[in-house]
């Protein structure tokens, strides 16, 4: 008997034995495996719609009949919708595809499908190389930086008003497309016909270049419209830096900027572009500075007649604070009067001839973002142009006011309110 009860006290004295056992020895557990990182969609819709109601005018012309009476407009630059998406094709590597089209929704224009951003190529732990119609490096080599453009690269308050301009009524545009080949003097381009290489980021520098290839040149040969632009990024936390440089051949700006130029023979073009930018706390919010200087450089050594070279230089200070919700933005540019030579042999240029063609611009505005991908915000612009000069809004505005129609000595104004939706 005595020996049963010593047997049940044993038994019980187990399962106890466990239960008193402390935390600390308890076995430890495995942690939980962390989730597999999302792999990239094989097709994604996106776009941008951004629509605003502007005032433009441009008053002060050197002859008052050019004067630009007040209208209102519809405006809808940078809108576009599009598909883009990432193939896994192993070993490392990844298809990568993009195809966007302008969304023109005042009813205005119809374009054909992929005539923005658009590219098919290959990507690896070396970067990415694609073929395509892209936005060249030195237009979009400060994108999503700290050194961006505070209105947004867009629009008639969007910097190429003065920036990648030699004036002129010169515009944004698409180089090496069938369509436009002929003359192209700006430098806030879209490349067509192009092959580009983007690097991955080391340490916070990267790097990109592009080229558009010459499939546009004439029979002979002789003339071979092309163009080469390459950027060097270095973004690190608050700060980044952007140096970026384009070439065109055979592009003719100088005939945009002197008609006199109106021969079939060589040209070269050279943009020259540093920009930099901060992000600087101040407790409620943070403002961002951003600062950028270029020198544009156009040239047709052998034409017996107008400018053998043109060269301008021209810089811009801008900043937004953002606190919440609200964020303010203002924008200030100057073209410098450019330096001007004659071709050989031709008459001796004006006295005047490099004079009075200097131009300032400002922009401020207000926006409210609902949401990351939602805004509505007020802007206003001014281009001041000195009495020969022919600066305009590079992006955006009425037709009566911008470019061809953009008169010398004249103060293209714009002001209004839109909306910005993103998806």
């Amino acid at each position: 008997m005595a020996l049963r009860k010593l047997f049940a006290a044993a038994v019980l004295s187990v399962p106890l034995a466990g239960l008193a056992q402390t935390p600390e020895a308890k076995p430890a557990e495995a942690p939980p495996a962390a989730p597999a990182a999302a792999p990239a969609p094989l097709v994604q819709v996106y776009g941008t719609l951004n629509v605003n109601l502007q005032y433009t005018e441009a008053s002060g012309a050197t002859t008052p009949s050019e004067n630009v009476k007040p209208r209102f407009a519809i405006a809808t630059d940078s809108t576009g919708i599009g598909v883009r998406g990432t193939l896994d094709l192993g070993h490392g590597y990844k298809g990568v595809y993009q195809c966007e089209t302008t969304a023109n929704l005042d009813g205005e224009d119809t374009r054909a499908i992929c005539n923005r951003n658009s590219r098919v190529g290959l990507q690896s732990f070396w970067g990415t190389l694609f073929y395509g119609n892209w936005d060249t490096p030195y237009k979009s080599g400060h994108y999503g930086t700290k050194a961006d453009d505070v209105f947004g690269n867009t629009d008639v308050f969007g910097y190429q008003g003065i920036m990648g301009s030699p004036g002129y009524g010169t515009r944004t545009g698409a180089f090496n497309s069938s369509a436009t080949n002929a003359v192209t003097a700006s430098f806030d381009q879209r490349g067509a016909n192009s092959v580009a290489y983007w690097t991955p980021k080391f340490g916070g520098l990267s790097g990109k270049i592009q080229y558009s290839v010459d499939e546009f040149s004439n029979q002979t040969g002789v003339v071979r419209p092309q163009l080469l632009a390459a950027a060097v990024n270095y973004d690190m936390g608050p700060f980044s830096v952007v140096a970026a440089a384009e070439y065109h051949e055979d592009a003719f700006g100088i005939r945009s900027i002197n008609a006199a130029n109106n021969q079939s023979m060589t040209s070269k073009d050279l943009g020259l572009r540093l920009a930099a930018g901060y992000d600087l706390p101040l407790g409620v919010g943070t403002l961002n500075v951003v600062g950028m200087v270029e020198q544009l450089s156009y040239a047709q050594d052998d034409s017996p007649v107008g400018y053998k070279d043109f060269s301008r230089i021209a810089w811009m200070l801008g900043a937004k604070f953002r606190t919440g919700p609200h964020e303010l933005r203002a924008r200030y540019s100057m073209a410098l009067a450019p330096d001007i030579s004659g071709a050989d042999g031709a008459p001796a240029l004006p006295a005047t001839a490099d004079d009075d063609l200097g131009a300032t611009s400002y922009a401020v505005g207000y926006a409210y973002h609902f949401a990351k991908s939602t805004q509505v915000y007020v802007f206003y612009t001014q281009i001041m142009n000195e009495d020969q000069a022919r600066y305009t809004f590079g992006v955006g505005g009425a037709a009566a006011v911008v470019g061809a129609n953009t008169q010398e000595g004249s103060t293209p104004t714009a002001g209004g309110a839109g909306i910005r939706l993103a998806f």
